[in-house]
């Protein structure tokens, strides 16, 4: 299969551009101004030490199913995959329409968490630790609600509990999308990521996916508010934040508020550095302990 030529033109400077770029990487906006100081937040743990080194001993003691985000495929998890065998027993589900999956009839982001159980159970899996990227966070955590006692962990990498885009922003990207829809996904998926390779091969990811697909995916994105149900999760989660959808670490706590986490029970956090969208293809080996180490305990504390 040949990928469509992606039509790269420079993007004006407005506040619609840095909305659609953050639907797609994350699928909620950009922040608006901070929240007010007696806001509740989820506290972020201390520092404590580095993160511990693995040396698996060839039998998988765990279970991790990976989740790619929209536009993208289970291949993303590569480099980060042979790290997590000997101590996980791992599998990477694809979304319909992505990467070799076939496409199914308007898939929503509740379908694929039903596709997610399906392919839990077909696995072989009986208590996973779910990681999702992006949209697929937003599946993982879709399904972890619905389903509280069949997973160990949850981890969401760039991922909010809801869309924060209102009625118009929503009309204008769709209206985008009908427009010129390579050229959509061409130009936001081109400044995903700082690294010219990972760029190339996000972009190769992204225009090779089921064009119809990616659409209704995104669509259902933007009816998807699950920040209420967050107070009965009871699954120990752990939030990874890339660079570009936390742009300062002082500003962690109400940005995380913001997006909805702040109806979480409880929640730890990791925020990577120097990092585009794709953690997973740009600090693979980090990311990988990290996944480690929550998916084995819980109680680790991480350094913000």
């Amino acid at each position: 299969m040949t990928a469509r030529r992606p039509l790269l033109l420079p993007l004006p400077a407005s506040a619609l551009c840095t909305l659609v770029l953050i639907a797609l990487a994350a699928v909620f906006p950009a922040p608006a101004a901070a929240q007010p100081a007696d806001t509740p937040a989820p506290a972020i743990p201390a520092p404590k030490a580095k993160l511990p080194e693995f040396r698996p001993d060839g039998t998988p003691r765990f279970e991790m199913v990976l989740i790619h985000g929209l536009g993208g495929a289970g291949a993303e998890w590569d480099q980060v995959e042979p790290y997590l065998k000997g101590t996980f027993k791992v599998a990477t589900f694809e979304m319909s329409g992505h990467g070799r999956t076939q496409p199914v009839m308007d898939p929503t982001v509740l379908t694929e968490a039903k596709r997610l159980g399906e392919f839990i159970r077909t696995s072989g899996m009986s208590y996973p630790t779910l990681v999702g990227h992006g949209l697929g966070g937003m599946v993982a955590l879709q399904y972890a609600l619905d389903n509280p006692g069949q997973i160990h962990r949850l981890i969401l990498l760039d991922t909010a509990p809801r869309q924060l885009a209102d009625q118009e922003q929503k009309a204008l990207i769709g209206q985008a999308l009908i427009k010129d829809y390579d050229r959509f996904v061409g130009e936001r998926y081109a400044l995903m990521s700082p690294d010219e390779a990972v760029t190339q091969r996000i972009l190769d990811m992204a225009l090779r996916t089921h064009a119809a697909s990616f659409v209704s995916l995104l669509l259902s994105s933007f009816d998807f508010d699950l920040t209420d149900r967050l107070r009965t999760l009871t699954v120990p989660m752990l939030v990874v934040g890339s660079e570009m959808m936390f742009p300062r670490p002082d500003e962690t706590q109400p940005l995380l508020a913001q997006y909805g986490f702040d109806k979480a029970r409880s929640l730890s956090f990791k925020r990577f550095g120097k990092t585009g969208h794709y953690i997973m293809l740009e600090q693979p080996v980090m990311l990988a302990s990290v996944l480690m180490a929550f998916g084995v305990s819980a109680d680790y504390e991480f350094e913000p």
